[in-house]
């Protein structure tokens, strides 16, 4: 049965990831090494399996707009893609006032973002609310937020809950992922998961990486399932990985670190590492420091595992065990490996 994930955020994205690997103090031959990724390294950790809620990018929310034939929005959403946010505003506002919800879904986020205006949440709320009655799912969804975190407009979680659930019932993928988050959160128990896991499957099939996470953990964990099923978690977790997730990126890799020891899952295991490591996130900083001390899945290498677990130190993550490696490098191996940190972490 795969391991639990136990995490905390670092940011938006950086996130902790407790399926841990260690490598024991001193030099180890090339089979200990394999072996060597059990021990827990001193961390902050979070138990629980709930995200926070997603807003989308702006990519996936362009994405996701709902077509429109009429040539006068057409021409609204031309100038918008364009920059030309006031000349979209002016073409919009007629249409939304007739009762256009893709227009008045357009000022809405012209207000909630200040794009080519001062940034007014009342505004955005007021349109948003018009398209979302009107059926809108975009607005839907983003009216939803507005009234779950009370923002332009009082907070109403069981409106907010209404709205989130009719945007996901018509095909918003964000939407069900953050439907299913508040069903979790309201009953974070086994048919609480249950009742969520068919939002999640939809959120997972639009392309949301939070929800394949999700269904990760529901999976490994049979949370909501009768019984655990590791091939469908491993699915899961890799697609959450393969769409950039830091999080499921350390999982997969301290996944691959533990199966075999083969040199193929260790230097799978290092390229995940390297990739989560690279969008910040502490744990893989670690966990590639202890790689390159060992010189698995690597070549070995004192100064990059002293680069790397300086980076991870610094933003907090204890390590008493590397801490001891690094205090043992010479004076120019520990300068060379402070000038590495300031490379790696662009400073």
């Amino acid at each position: 049965m795969l391991r639990p994930l136990l995490r905390a955020r670092k940011g938006v994205r950086s996130l902790f990831c407790a399926a841990a690997i260690v490598l024991a103090a001193g030099t180890l031959s090339h089979a200990q090494n394999s072996k060597a990724f059990t021990e827990q390294v001193e961390g902050p950790e979070l138990d629980g399996l709930i995200l926070p809620f997603e807003r989308r990018k702006d990519a996936e929310a362009q994405a996701e707009k709902e077509p429109e034939d009429d040539p006068g929005a057409d021409l609204a959403y031309g100038a918008f893609q364009r920059g030309y946010f006031l000349t979209a505003l002016s073409l919009a506002l007629p249409r939304a006032e007739s009762g256009d919800p893709v227009a008045q879904t357009l000022i809405g986020e012209i207000y909630r973002d200040g794009l080519g205006v001062a940034r007014n949440m009342k505004k955005a709320a007021q349109w948003y609310g018009f398209a979302a009655e009107a059926g809108n799912r975009e607005a839907q969804f983003a009216y939803a937020n507005l009234l779950l975190q009370g923002s332009g407009v009082d907070e109403n979680k069981e409106a907010g809950e209404i709205f989130m659930r009719r945007a996901a019932e018509a095909g918003h993928g964000r939407a069900s992922f953050n439907l299913a988050q508040i069903i979790t959160a309201k009953r974070p128990t086994w048919a609480g998961f249950k009742e969520a896991l068919p939002f999640y499957a939809k959120a997972a099939e639009t392309g949301v990486a939070d929800a394949h996470y999700a269904l990760f953990n529901i999976y490994s964990e049979a949370r909501g399932v009768t019984v655990n099923d590791e091939e469908k978690a491993l699915v899961h977790l890799r697609a959450a990985a393969e769409r950039g997730l830091d999080t499921a990126q350390v999982e997969l890799g301290s996944w691959l670190a533990n199966r075999t020891g083969e040199d193929a899952d260790a230097r799978q295991a290092f390229s995940w590492f390297a990739r989560a490591a690279s969008q910040g996130n502490v744990l893989a900083q670690n966990r590639l420091a202890r790689m390159y001390a060992a010189g698995y899945g690597v070549q070995q290498s004192d100064v990059m595992a002293g680069a790397w677990h300086v980076l991870a130190r610094r933003a907090g993550l204890a390590d008493s065990a590397m801490d001891a490696r690094f205090a043992a490098l010479s004076d120019i191996d520990r300068k060379r490996a402070l000038e590495a940190a300031k490379r790696l972490g662009g400073g």
